[in-house]
């Protein structure tokens, strides 16, 4: 076998084997982990969980245990979808004028009675300031993300977790949320809004092509922060 041929050998069980790792590799821009949020109820107290009685027909942690049966999540694991829509808007505005004047007048003619022109001694200053500022900002996020029922409080209420990624032209994005919410919130189809959510927490990241241009440099973040002005 020539030196060519191995050569070329050599660079196909390469590219094989690029290949190969990149079909089994993961599908993410990058390294990730999914968080996980260790959620600790505030204040237990008086949160006793319910015992069923002897002969009662409800049976704690079953989904059938009202008289009809209702699919919507109840116990750990179970799937509930969450629809996410957050508005922000907030605006602001300040108007600040200030002004401070002052004079004064002194007279000497009487220490001088020698001279016929009165000498007098005036002063006067004069400071003003007025600013003027103001900042308005809107925001809006529509998601909708499957949930997971992490824990059921002693209450009844259930903290939840969500997380999805979406890969578009290698642009990723990430949607998390967690929080507590009320089984009788949950709606026929098993989801519930994001404004019903307490102790929210709401995330939505990307990475990939676009985040990096958005961006600023490194070099460009470095001189902001020496540049005084």
């Amino acid at each position: 076998m020539n030196p060519l041929t191995r050569v070329a050998l050599a660079v196909a069980a390469f590219a094989a084997l690029v290949l190969a790792l990149s079909a089994c590799g993961p599908a993410h821009v990058a390294g990730h982990v999914p968080k996980r949020r260790d959620y600790a109820v505030p204040d237990a107290a008086g949160q006793e969980a319910q015992v069923a009685s002897a002969g009662s027909t409800w049976r704690e942690g079953r989904a059938a245990s009202m008289l009809y049966t209702d699919a919507r999540a109840l116990r750990e694991n179970d799937l509930v979808v969450v629809r996410i829509e957050e508005i922000a808007d907030a605006k602001r505005s300040a108007d600040t004028d200030l002004t401070r004047r002052s004079e004064l007048n002194a007279s000497i003619e009487a220490f001088l009675t020698s001279l016929d022109t009165p000498y007098a001694l005036k002063g006067g200053a004069t400071t003003g300031f007025k600013g003027l500022g103001s900042t308005a900002r809107t925001e809006r996020l529509t998601a909708t993300v499957p949930a997971v029922v992490r824990k059921v409080l002693p209450n009844g209420n259930l903290f939840i977790e969500g997380h999805r990624v979406v890969l578009v032209n290698a642009e990723e994005q990430h949607f998390y949320i967690s929080g507590v919410v009320r089984p009788i919130d949950i709606d026929q189809e098993n989801g519930v809004k994001s404004s019903m959510v307490a102790d929210a927490e709401i995330e939505f990241t990307g990475r990939g092509v676009l985040s990096d241009n958005q961006r600023q440099g490194w070099l460009s973040r470095l001189l902001g922060w020496f540049w005084p002005f």
